[in-house]
């Protein structure tokens, strides 16, 4: 008999104690709305994503924060101990993943916006968030709104760690292309890191007797000598240049 007094308290409490605050409706109610809105989001952010630094993982994790960020503000709701309880707990952790496109920092705020407004249950504020910011996004995407028509690409190799890459990697960049900035560093051992690169090549000069295809032999020799002046040094390994949606590796 203790046994089963033991499994029915424990399910009544489980299950059935939720407080005065709110009870098991508001919760599914709240994980619905910031799972589907989270997805909209996610799939907003998918369809509207032109760089070369898409990660499918980033997309996934939209939807996982809008559905953490709902779930932590309905506990919290309008006790001030838990909301000081919850920042010395967020206090300890440290993100080390670097945001390699401002796009997805925005894309954060936006999901986590939104799991704010389901977490307080304010419902009709999160659709209209997510319905104006989705339409939004896709109509600066449709029109490329601010864009400057240069053509990026993505440059990745592996660097000693002991070693300048500016002091090597300059005269090269400067002599071939238009443009240059080092979008990030990560370490992959001991000895080298892996450096990514926003790049974009100089464009062939035109002449009014230049077809198409002597233009787009010109814009392929330019990258061919880049990547073999990169090869020369015998330092530098596993170079790759990502075009779009595809990959050139050395």
């Amino acid at each position: 008999m203790a046994y089963n007094d033991f499994i029915t308290r424990f399910l009544e409490d489980s299950f059935t104690n939720f407080g005065t605050e709110f009870d098991i409706i508001d919760v599914i109610i709240v994980l619905f709305w910031s799972i589907v809105l989270s997805f909209i989001i996610a799939i907003t952010y998918r369809g509207t994503h032109r760089s070369v630094s898409y990660s499918y993982n980033f997309t996934q994790n939209l939807v996982l924060l809008g559905l953490i960020v709902s779930i932590i503000m309905l506990i919290i709701g309008s006790n001030i101990a838990r909301a000081f309880t919850l920042v010395g707990a967020l206090s300890i952790v440290r993100f080390r993943s670097a945001i390699k496109d401002a796009r997805d920092l925005g894309f954060i705020f936006f999901v986590m916006a939104m799991g704010m407004a389901c977490g307080t249950r304010f419902y009709p504020i999160a659709i209209m968030i997510t319905i104006v910011g989705c339409f939004l996004m896709y109509f600066m995407t449709i029109t490329k709104f601010g864009q400057k028509y240069l053509a990026q690409d993505l440059l990745e190799m592996n660097f000693p760690k002991s070693k300048d890459y500016a002091e090597f990697l300059s005269t090269i960049f400067t002599q071939h292309l238009k443009y240059f900035s080092l979008l990030s560093v990560s370490s992959i051992d001991d000895e080298n890191n892996r450096l990514s690169f926003i790049i974009t090549f100089k464009n062939p000069k035109l002449t009014l007797r230049k077809k198409r295809r002597d233009i787009f032999k010109d814009s392929m020799k330019t990258k061919s000598s880049l990547l073999s002046k990169i090869q020369e040094k015998e330092f530098i390994s596993d170079i790759k240049l990502i075009e779009g949606n595809s990959a050139e590796e050395l």
